[in-house]
């Protein structure tokens, strides 16, 4: 016969498991301090990799140009170039599009055409 489990045993074991369940609570909060902390210096780290291209770019421009212009000026300029660009890809794939469904309507001529030719030999 199964022995019973004794009161004191079983109180022992109830209590053990609620500590352990706050040692893990308080592991999963220094986990996510720490995960906080990491995405902090990586959003720093993108700002210093941000200052630094456009500080090296500002100097191209200043090489090329001749021209001392504020980093601020080149983000504005910089920002016009990026959307001419967003506007010549649009452009390209509307043309893309555009040449697609016109090779497909060509496709489709060139198939009844072919299906009439091929009526036209049956029938005779």
């Amino acid at each position: 016969m199964a022995r019973k489990a004794d009161i004191k045993n079983l109180i022992k074991e109830a209590e053990r498991k609620d500590q352990r369940v706050i040692e893990i609570e308080k592991m999963l909060e220094a986990a996510k301090n720490d995960s906080v902390g990491a995405w902090d210096k990586v959003s720093a780290r993108r700002n210093e990799l941000e200052q630094e291209n456009n500080n090296g770019l500002a100097a191209v421009v200043k090489e090329v140009f001749w021209n001392d212009i504020t980093p601020e000026e080149l983000i504005m300029k910089w920002d016009e170039l990026l959307l001419i660009n967003e506007v010549k890809e649009y452009i390209e794939s509307e043309r893309a599009k555009h040449i697609a469904v016109i090779d497909n309507n060509v496709t489709n001529d060139n198939n009844i055409d072919q299906a009439d030719n091929t009526e036209d030999t049956d029938s005779e």
